[in-house]
């Protein structure tokens, strides 16, 4: 048995945390839940994890192989094969090391008895309690195959979105860092094969000419601290991410910028009403869908608001009703699903709102990619011209006061 630190609300819906014995996290979510709570995490005490020096320097599997493990076993499930035997069959078809190791620990574990989804349980880091639970309930159902295919099939959605949006900032800021590392060599090579042509003409010439040579001396000054403070700062950055592990600072930054912030709005109403389509459609009730959703949000203060929204839920309010006292979805939005409540379709009303929100949110990416690209352009542009025309500038002082 280990110990396992927790999270979760309570009957009255407020956050709780405590220590438990149990020899799973999903022992302590079921746990939880016999108990009258609604569990939100679930990890294990201590600095180890018990992974051996080799397996921490090895990466960690990418979501993409998740994905197409997902993908190859929801096929040979849909195909008549018994789970058992499909993942026998995967492991003779891979050839990622990894990945054959993780298939034959859930082929024993599953040959000792245990269920699917209690042993996916025992890899949060590979398969996230959004996928457990779908799986935990198409068990029951007897819908494994369509289940395993509908995670396969969102997991490529939110993939692609992903890349998507890493794409509409990864432009930008290359735009910036090449405009940032133009500027230093500017000033760290060529500013300073001109210096002897200004020196005893330094009082004569334009203060803007003037501030770009001063400003290279500093810069050369300091030259010899720029690698290890950029080495320091990344460090920094590393353990700052270590430590508040489920937060995107990135994220938190562009919920904060006038220009990005609906682009974050957008992704967030995507997430939630396809994440509770594809979740109610498969049998999960509504609680345990707002409380995955939950654990999926990363934009500052959501995870609060759901918080509150499951509490008036599992008090007895509708949905719609509990969303349109908080400010997490647009009112819109909330019509919609309280349209498909009424109707007993909110499984449906959530997939069309996902689907318009996608579509606006792809807009909204290719309109932002398009303007800020040329803008930062034109700046970079900007700065190397003013660069040139300051050093031109001096130059031609330097030759008049000489002719």
């Amino acid at each position: 048995m280990a110990r396992f630190q927790y999270k979760a609300l309570n009957t009255a819906g407020k956050p709780t945390d405590g220590v438990m014995e149990a020899a799973s996290p999903a022992e302590v979510a079921r746990a939880l839940g016999e108990a009258g709570f609604t569990p939100i995490s679930a990890k294990p005490l201590g600095s180890g994890d018990g992974r051996t020096w080799r397996e921490r320097l090895t990466p960690d599997p990418r979501p993409e192989e998740i994905t197409a493990f997902t993908l190859d076993l929801a096929m040979l499930l849909d195909g008549g094969v018994a789970l058992d035997e499909a993942l026998v069959i995967l492991t003779q078809m891979e050839t990622r090391r990894w990945l054959v190791r993780l298939v034959r620990s859930l082929h024993a574990e599953i040959s000792g008895g245990r269920s699917f989804s209690a042993v996916l349980a025992d890899h949060p880091a590979l398969f996230p309690p959004l996928y457990v639970k779908m799986v935990e309930v198409a068990e029951m159902s007897g819908r494994l195959a369509s289940a395993l295919a509908s995670i396969a099939n969102e997991r490529q959605r939110r993939e692609a979105l992903r890349k998507r949006l890493v794409g509409a900032v990864a432009y930008p800021m290359f735009l910036a860092v090449a405009a940032i590392g133009v500027l230093f060599f500017v000033l760290l090579y060529i500013i300073p094969q001109f210096e002897g042509a200004i020196e005893g003409f330094r009082d004569r010439i334009d203060g803007s000419a003037l501030f770009v040579f001063e400003l290279s001396e500093r810069v050369r000054a300091v030259s010899g601290f720029i690698l290890p403070t950029l080495i320091g700062c990344l460090v920094v950055f590393l353990l700052a991410k270590r430590a508040l592990a489920g937060r995107s600072l990135g994220l938190e930054l562009l919920s904060r910028l006038p220009f990005t912030r609906p682009l974050v709005g957008y992704s967030l109403t995507l997430t939630f009403c396809r994440t509770l389509s594809i979740l109610l459609a498969n049998g999960v009730d509504i609680s345990t869908s707002l409380r995955l959703i939950r654990g999926l949000s990363r934009v500052p203060g959501a995870a609060q608001t759901i918080d509150a929204v499951l509490a008036d839920v599992r008090q007895g309010r509708r949905l719609s009703a509990a969303l349109a006292q908080r400010p997490l979805l647009p009112a819109h939005v909330v019509q919609m699903l309280r349209v498909g409540e009424e109707a007993g379709s909110l499984p449906e009303s959530a997939a069309r709102v996902s689907v318009f929100y996608e579509a606006k949110l792809d807009t909204a990416l290719a309109r932002f990619t398009a303007v800020l690209g040329p803008v930062l352009m034109m700046g970079v542009s900007l700065l190397i011209g003013w660069l040139i025309i300051s050093i031109m500038s001096a130059l031609m002082s330097i030759n008049d006061l000489l002719v």
